[in-house]
């Protein structure tokens, strides 16, 4: 009796733990990301004029004020801000797919020196590669990229808009959850299930050890399930859908120029645009492209991305554009 009922509490632990963490996983980490994601996109929609002005909003109520009207429709213009009598210069990219660098930091720093300004923000919708942050500190600017953006920018949206991107967050974080808390009470059953029975009898002795025996002599082992998979291949059997393959499109841009950064022969990688990846060799003595493409094949989506390869610095090689398919 009391080896049943520590055998329920253990299962329910094990079930309260794993369906707990998981939702403040699903909750306080997967929800408020995907909301971020939305937003951008949200943002991204929006007109140069709806996007700026929302900007210098933002920025007004940190106390900084508009001293010089340029506004254009190019998204490539500089504001003039002041605040405690200095001067500060705002430059925005209006767009989710710019991935900006230390080039875009070291234009703004000049013209903050030719404006003799204080500092600057550098802002887009895209993102702002990690090489810009030590130079943009050093040039005192502030860099406001997507996940940084959107709390700045999340209440000057419309209000239904708002909401919708809200509503539509938490309803996918809900069926994360149910689906987390299902995964638990499997969890939570299985533990009961195959917890070892305490030798009270020698009818007890014959019959839980043996069965259980049993069944994990007839459950298939690591090695096993190894071959099951290799066979399938060899077949021609379809393997499941791996998890990167679902992942939003910017995420899988994302891992793609993270991975690239590891191979040997790269410096780094960047989207130049939403098509074409530009890859900074280190070394041209050998082909980079099969590491490249190894890393471009595991998401369908990128397998046909245009491949920029800049050759080493000082080499005098030619820009060469490739790819890996074509379809």
């Amino acid at each position: 009796m009391m080896a049943g009922m520590a055998h329920w509490l253990v299962s329910v632990l094990v079930m309260l733990l794993i369906g707990g963490v998981g939702t403040a996983v699903m909750w306080g980490v997967l929800r408020p990301r995907d909301e971020t994601a939305a937003g951008i996109r949200a943002l991204a929609g929006t007109s140069w004029r709806e996007f700026i002005n929302m900007v210098l909003a933002a920025l007004a109520q940190r106390g900084y004020r508009r001293v010089i009207d340029q506004e254009t429709a190019s998204g490539d213009t500089d504001f003039t801000l002041e605040r405690d009598g200095s001067h500060w210069l705002l430059s925005c990219k209006h767009g989710s797919a710019y991935v900006l660098g230390q080039p875009a930091v070291a234009a703004l720093a000049d013209d903050i020196r030719m404006a003799n300004a204080n500092g600057g923000f550098l802002v887009t919708q895209g993102r702002i590669l990690d090489e810009a942050r030590n130079p943009a500190g050093r040039a005192n600017i502030e860099l406001l990229d997507g996940p940084a953006l959107w709390p700045e920018l999340c209440g000057r949206i419309n209000a239904q808009q708002l909401s919708a991107i809200r509503e539509a967050t938490s309803a996918r974080a809900r069926q994360r959850v149910l689906a987390t808390w299902l995964l638990a009470l499997l969890a939570g059953i299985a533990t009961f299930m195959f917890l070892p029975e305490p030798e009270s009898g020698a009818g007890q002795a014959g019959s839980g050890p043996e069965a259980r025996a049993q069944l994990q002599a007839s459950a298939p082992g690591p090695a096993q399930g190894a071959a099951g998979d290799a066979a399938g291949s060899e077949t021609g059997t379809a393997p499941s859908a791996s998890l990167e393959d679902r992942l939003p499109i910017a995420d899988q841009r994302d891992t793609v120029i993270r991975a690239a950064a590891t191979l040997p022969m790269v410096s780094h990688a960047l989207w130049s645009s939403q098509s074409t990846l530009e890859v900074q060799l280190l070394d041209a003595s050998d082909d980079a492209m099969p590491g490249i493409c190894q890393l471009l094949e595991r998401f369908p989506e990128l397998h046909a991305s245009r491949i920029q390869l800049m050759p080493p610095a000082g080499s005098g090689l030619p820009v060469r554009f490739r790819q890996c398919r074509t379809f």
